[in-house]
């Protein structure tokens, strides 16, 4: 074969065609892999960016930057890498080499959008060889929508914990409490079965006396329990209407008067006899009913409770206020948390603690707020607000 030599411009290397053919063939070969690799790199949709390993300049980035983060392409090209991390460890070339102190290492760390607001990511690096230079290969992959979920289930895991941990208290005080209700009522029943005849009227009737009241404070207890279970299973729909809330207070004094006739108690009310409200009516009186049975439990023998309404704002706000044995001010700000238990009331009445632990939820639901204010041997307001009609 005839062989001829062929000076290209800038090569001054004498070469035969056959090499020459060869040579521009590898050089397209490699063209082509390069545009390739660019068309991944630019496409892929995970945060990529190449990072000077020694001044820390991004020399490129892919498409996806400015979607993600607001930040174009060529908004981060030519300036240093900081500029998008908003996390305070990786600020320095060394801080992000160390991102890759053992082999393909991921650790989350949070970008900076262009808004200012953070994006948290995985990271991931690779040192590599860019023309005889160390630079860095970042991978940043958006971890935004998983850590919301993260967050989300670690939530319902504590409210999980927290309902395990109610469950076991609801059992504790259906095992006890409603218990000894029980026990009390058949004891006095079969002491007037067995010793009717020799009873006094007065005895007979302290007994049935006895028996109603525990009669009533165990339909409280149930009934704020089946209220309670309802509450937490979303059971209860609140159904708002405008309803004349002193006719309610009339019918829960009305519900509770052996309890009031027992311990000689007198209700004394400060309000209009028409005093529209807009909330849910049966919510609003099984609140009023346990403030009330609070209000006799902690009153001493022929006191007094008050019950009054008035306006505040496009609220109205209902008091129920005794003049018994009160407590203290760390004591008010227990007593609305759930199952904080109870006192023992002025003739040693037991409790529960649930009835302000249901009366704090209705009202938060019906969009209000419950509050108290009490001093030992004073007294003690409870209140609650509740929404006026809106014409």
């Amino acid at each position: 074969m005839t062989q001829s030599t062929i000076h290209p411009p800038g090569i001054q290397i004498p070469l035969t065609e056959p090499d020459y053919r060869e040579m521009t063939s590898k050089s397209a070969e490699g063209r082509e892999k390069k545009n390739i690799y660019k068309e991944i790199f630019d496409h892929i949709l995970d945060n990529l960016m190449i990072v000077d390993g020694q001044s820390g300049i991004i020399l490129d980035a892919n498409n996806i930057w400015e979607p993600t983060t607001g930040f174009s392409r060529e908004e981060i090209i030519g300036s240093h890498f900081s500029k998008v991390f908003a996390d305070e460890q990786i600020k320095s070339v060394d801080s992000l080499k160390s991102e890759n102190m053992h082999d393909y290492i991921i650790s989350a760390r949070l970008l900076r959008r262009k808004s200012g607001a953070p994006l948290p990511v995985e990271v991931s690096i690779t040192i590599i060889n860019n023309d005889g230079k160390d630079a860095i290969l970042t991978v940043l992959r958006n971890i935004e929508e998983r850590t919301e979920h993260e967050n989300t289930i670690k939530l319902m895991n504590q409210k999980l914990k927290e309902l395990n941990s109610t469950k076991d208290k609801l059992f504790s005080i259906v095992a006890h409490d409603l218990r000894n209700q029980f026990m009390t009522l058949m004891s006095f029943s079969e002491i007037l079965r067995a010793e009717s005849d020799t009873l006094s009227v007065e005895e007979r009737d302290s007994f049935i006396g006895e028996i109603e009241t525990v009669s009533h404070t165990t339909y409280g207890l149930l009934s704020n329990l089946l209220n309670w279970a309802a509450s937490q299973t979303d059971k209860i729909k609140v159904q708002k209407s405008v309803f004349n809330l002193p006719e309610n207070i009339s019918g829960v004094v009305t519900e509770l008067g052996g309890m009031l006739r027992r311990k000689e108690i007198e209700i004394e009310t400060d309000y209009p006899e028409d005093f529209p409200v807009y909330s849910d009516s049966e919510m609003i009186t099984v609140i009023l009913r346990n403030l009330l049975t609070n209000a006799i439990k902690f009153s001493f023998r022929g006191g007094l409770v008050k019950i009054s309404l008035k306006t505040e704002g496009d609220h109205a706000v209902c008091s129920v206020t005794d003049r018994g044995k009160g407590m203290t001010s760390n004591r008010i700000k227990e007593i609305f948390e759930t199952f904080s238990g109870s006192d023992r009331g002025t003739e040693n009445e037991a409790g529960t603690g649930l009835g302000l632990t249901l009366c704090r939820e209705f009202v938060e639901k019906l969009g209000g707020r419950i509050g108290g204010n009490s001093a030992p041997d004073e007294g003690t307001t409870i209140f609650f607000t509740v929404e006026l009609p809106k014409n």
